[in-house]
C-alpha cells in the first residue's frame, strides 16, 4: 500500500463518519457528563472489534495492534461547552450545550483512525492506545485519566493530539505541526471573592462596599504584567467575569472576579499567583474587606517533543500530500500562542506532539472562531485528520521497534 492510499481509504469512510459526527454534535455533554457521547463512542469501537474500557470519571481507553511492541497514544477530547448553539444546521444541539470547540470532530477523526488502524492491524509494529477524554474545557479530564492509569497497562511511550483550527486563511484539511518545545501556555482559572458589608444605597457610609475594593483589585492585577513582568516574558492575565449585586439601590455583601492566568514560564506563573494573593489581601485591608483568592482548575505548559515534531513533518507529506502540510508560521504569523490545552498533562509525562487541522477557511464567509455560538466546521476535513492520527502512530512505531 502506498502512503496516499491510506488517505483514499479514509475518504471511503467519510459518509459513515459524518453520520457519527452529527450524532455526537446533536447530543453534546459538558465536563464529565457525557453519557450520550460515551454510548456512541463505545458502540462504534465495539463494531470495529475493539474492547473499550472506562477510565476515571468518564474516559474511554482501547488498544489496537501488537502488544509486544512499544505503545503510542492518540487522544481526542469529547466534551462540549455550555453555549446555546446559533447555527442553522439540521443536526444542531437542542440542549443548551454546543460543540463550539470542535471536540465532536476530534472524537470522530479518532474513530476514523481506529477504523484505519484496525484494517491495517497486522502491519503495526507496536500498540496504539486510543484515549477518548472528557472535561478538557474545564481542564480536569486529562489529569483524571492519568491518575486513573490511562498511561499504564500497557505503559505509553509517546503520543499526540489534534485540534481544529478555524477562521484562518488556510484550505480546510491543512495540517500544521506546532513547533518543538513549549507550544501552549499554562493556564490557571481563578476566582477572587471580596466580602464587605451590604446595605442601602442611600447610606453608603453604613456599609463596606465590596465593588469598590473589587474594582481596585481588577485595576491592580492589570499592572502586574505592565510593571512587574519582563516584556519578553509571555503572560496573559484576564478577568472575564465580574459579578456583584442584584439591584441598583443596594450595596451588596460580596463581589466576585473570575478569570485566567496564562504563562510560559513556571517561575513567572508562581510569582504572579503569589502577587495576586498579596494584592487581593492588601487592597482588601485598605478597603476594610475580606478577600479570598482561589486558584481552581488549570494545566501546565504543553511541551512538544523535538523528535516527534521532526518525524511528523517528515512523514506527513507522503500521506496527505505536500500542499496539505503547512509551517507553524501559518498560525497567526508565528506569534506566540497563549491558548492552553489540558493535554499538557500528558506532555509532562511522555514525549508528545500537538497537531492542528484547518477546519473553517476565513476566506469563506462566515468563518467564526472556536467557542462562538455560530461556529460551523467543515466535515470534509475528517479523512485528513484520521489519516494524520494514523500515519504518525504507525511511523513512530516503525521507527521505535
Amino acid at each position: 500500500m502506498t502512503h496516499l492510499l491510506l488517505l483514499e481509504e479514509a475518504k471511503g469512510n467519510q459518509e459513515e463518519l459524518v453520520n457519527i459526527r452529527r450524532r455526537i454534535h446533536k447530543n453534546p455533554g459538558t465536563g464529565f457528563d457525557l453519557s450520550d457521547t460515551l454510548t456512541i463512542v463505545e458502540e462504534e469501537l465495539i463494531k470495529l472489534g475493539c474492547e473499550p474500557k472506562r477510565c476515571g470519571k468518564s474516559g474511554i481507553v482501547t488498544t489496537i495492534g501488537n502488544p509486544t511492541g512499544k505503545c503510542f497514544l492518540l487522544r481526542a477530547d469529547m466534551d462540549a461547552l455550555p453555549i446555546v448553539e446559533e447555527t442553522d444546521l439540521a443536526f444542531k444541539s437542542p440542549n443548551g450545550k454546543m460543540h463550539a470547540c470542535g471536540h465532536d470532530l476530534h472524537t470522530t477523526m479518532l474513530l476514523g483512525a481506529a477504523k484505519l488502524l484496525k484494517s491495517h492491524e497486522e502491519d503495526l509494529t507496536g500498540l496504539v492506545k486510543l484515549i477518548f477524554q472528557p472535561a478538557e474545557e474545564i481542564m480536569l479530564g486529562a489529569s483524571d485519566m492519568i491518575e486513573n492509569g490511562c498511561l499504564e497497562n500497557p505503559q505509553v511511550d509517546a503520543g499526540m493530539m489534534m485540534h481544529v483550527m478555524p477562521a484562518l486563511p488556510l484550505d480546510d484539511g491543512m495540517i500544521l505541526i506546532s513547533p518543538k518545545g513549549k507550544a501552549l501556555s499554562s493556564c490557571d482559572w481563578f476566582e477572587i471573592i471580596v466580602t464587605g458589608k451590604g446595605g442601602h444605597g442611600s447610606t453608603p457610609h453604613t456599609t463596606i462596599d465590596p465593588i469598590v475594593a473589587a474594582s481596585n483589585i481588577h485595576l491592580a492585577l492589570n499592572e502586574i504584567q505592565s510593571r512587574e513582568v519582563a516584556t519578553d516574558d509571555f503572560m496573559s492575565l484576564t478577568v472575564g467575569e465580574f459579578h456583584a449585586g442584584t439591584t441598583s439601590n443596594v450595596i451588596p455583601e460580596t463581589a466576585e472576579l473570575k478569570g485566567t492566568l496564562r504563562t510560559y514560564n513556571d517561575d513567572t506563573r508562581a510569582y504572579v499567583k503569589e502577587r495576586m494573593k498579596v494584592i487581593g489581601a492588601s487592597i482588601g485591608q485598605a478597603y476594610r474587606c475580606q478577600v479570598e483568592v482561589n486558584f481552581l482548575a488549570g494545566c501546565p505548559t504543553l511541551e512538544n517533543d523535538s523528535s516527534l515534531v521532526e518525524l511528523a513533518n517528515r512523514i506527513l507529506p507522503d500521506y496527505i500530500g505536500e500542499t496539505k502540510l503547512v509551517p507553524p508560521t501559518a498560525l497567526s504569523g508565528g506569534a506566540v500562542q497563549m491558548g492552553s490545552e489540558d493535554f499538557a498533562y500528558f506532555s509532562q509525562k511522555i514525549p508528545t506532539v500537538m497537531s492542528l487541522i484547518a477546519a473553517a477557511d476565513s476566506r469563506q464567509s462566515p468563518a467564526y472562531p472556536v467557542h462562538h455560538p455560530s461556529l460551523v466546521l467543515n466535515e470534509d476535513i475528517i479523512p485528513y485528520g484520521s489519516t494524520t492520527y494514523t500515519a504518525i502512530a504507525m511511523e513512530w512505531l516503525k521507527s521505535n521497534k
